[in-house]
């Protein structure tokens, strides 16, 4: 069995429909996205409407959780989240599939365990696992054999004794220096593949700017 890993799309559908064409083309059975589908860019609504329309499986991430208002955010900080674009054109079916999403998603194939954080085991929302983390032990105390989380926008592959810890890195807005699109596939029998897709950024920086996009989202795409 093959599952697409994606997170952090964060409203850049055109990073995420290149991925989309990655998992296609390698026959990919199922999605789950570690959440962050929307904000700071444009294109949220679609990007939305894209992931149910394909039945993927997703979990919570902040800026879910920001626009459903379970977590609360500098007041400040909403232009550059472009949390009230997204509240005044979500469609209520996105809006329900929203507040249906869990924090944590666990399942089990072939006698392995998988775990799935948009942050971390213990604070699934919030924490960020970077590759650098100081105390990647803790996650010998799970009963999981492999844990994917997000959050971060850092690709990660991490061997803790016989626990694996996985970040897919950013679809839509990644911070590791390499602008493509970011995601890893799952094969149940062979591991982990990372992936990183081309596309026009350029170009879709100058639709980010068309919609008014705040300069700060603008910036950590460029540099």
């Amino acid at each position: 069995m093959q599952i697409g890993i994606i997170s952090d799309i964060h409203g850049n559908l055109d990073a995420l429909d290149v991925i989309l064409h990655a998992f296609k083309e390698k026959k990919v059975d199922k999605i789950i996205c570690l959440g962050d589908m929307i904000g700071y860019f444009h294109q949220s609504i679609e990007v939305l409407d894209r992931l149910i329309d394909l039945d993927v499986s997703a979990i919570c991430g902040n800026h879910e959780a920001y626009i459903l208002g379970y977590l609360s955010y500098p007041h400040e900080r909403s232009r550059i989240y472009n949390i009230d674009y997204v509240q005044q054109l979500i469609s209520p079916q996105a809006l329900q599939w929203l507040t249906s999403l869990p924090k944590s998603l666990t399942i089990s194939i072939q006698g392995k365990k998988y775990s799935f954080f948009h942050g971390s085991p213990w604070d699934p929302l919030l924490e960020y696992v970077y590759p650098d983390y100081p105390d990647f032990k803790k996650f010998l105390m799970i009963d999981s054999d492999l844990f994917f989380l997000g959050h971060t926008h850092y690709s990660l592959y991490k061997k803790i004794e016989n626990k694996i810890i996985i970040n897919p890195g950013s679809v839509g807005l990644p911070r590791n220096g390499d602008k493509r699109a970011h995601a890893a596939i799952l094969n149940t029998q062979s591991g982990i593949e990372f992936i990183q897709e081309d596309y026009n950024i350029p170009a879709f920086l100058e639709s980010a700017r068309n919609h008014e996009v705040h300069k700060t989202a603008i910036q950590r795409l460029i540099s």
